[in-house]
């Protein structure tokens, strides 16, 4: 969902249109869910990459819980079409709120296994730290951005940076790294997870 946000507003910018604020927060809501899907996904093809099996399981087991949501909002779990130019498909269901809460409590509830698994696992660490370190001046120069620029220590974020939709009105970290390396990359990916569930609760409880 939030692939197809960013196309929205994009076309919105060259037409001049304003979403209502409804809209945004509901907006806000499906980006974060997607982003902690994205990261669930991640992490646990990252563990797998190691042959870690049951980190790889259980991520995608808290991955489910948010598609139960992209579903409630659109009918759809993967190929989600819930976004539209202007604002959304439809408005929230009778009791999304609710749900969105307790799926959300599920999913950090499983990833927080995760989190224990691999955090301080000294193979996990073995194998990560220090390697694929990519240096911040080469990741600009590259134009890239996202978890992998925040790992480097460059604290760009553009929800902060250049506030859209309602972000400017969230309070959110940040997560930075210092290294670079896959491991950076791992735990800034495991914070912003938690961030997004604090965003998706502030944008829950303003929702107008």
């Amino acid at each position: 969902m939030i692939n197809n946000v960013g196309y929205c507003l994009a076309v919105e910018k060259l037409f001049g249109v304003e979403v209502p604020a409804r809209a945004q927060y509901i907006r806000v809501i499906a980006s974060e869910l997607s982003r902690m899907s994205d990261h669930f996904t991640c992490v646990g093809a990252g563990a797998l990459e190691l042959a870690a099996m049951t980190p790889f399981l259980y991520a995608l087991q808290a991955r489910e819980h948010i598609y139960d949501l992209h579903e409630l909002l659109c009918g759809a779990r993967v190929t989600t079409n819930f976004i539209r130019i202007g604002g959304l498909q439809g408005d929230l269901q009778s009791g999304f709120a609710e749900a969105c809460r307790a799926k959300i409590e599920a999913a950090l509830a499983i990833f927080a296994d995760v989190d224990k698994l691999l955090t301080e696992n000294p193979i996990f660490r073995e194998r990560m730290e220090g390697t694929g370190r990519l240096p911040a001046e080469r990741l600009i120069a590259y134009g890239v951005t996202g978890p992998l620029l925040r790992a480097a220590g460059v604290p760009l974020d553009v929800r902060r940076a250049q506030p859209y939709l309602v972000y400017g009105a969230l309070d959110f970290d940040v997560p930075v790294g210092t290294a670079g390396d896959n491991y950076d990359r791992y735990l800034v990916r495991v914070e912003e997870v938690r961030q997004s569930a604090r965003m998706i609760e502030q944008a829950l409880r303003d929702l107008p």
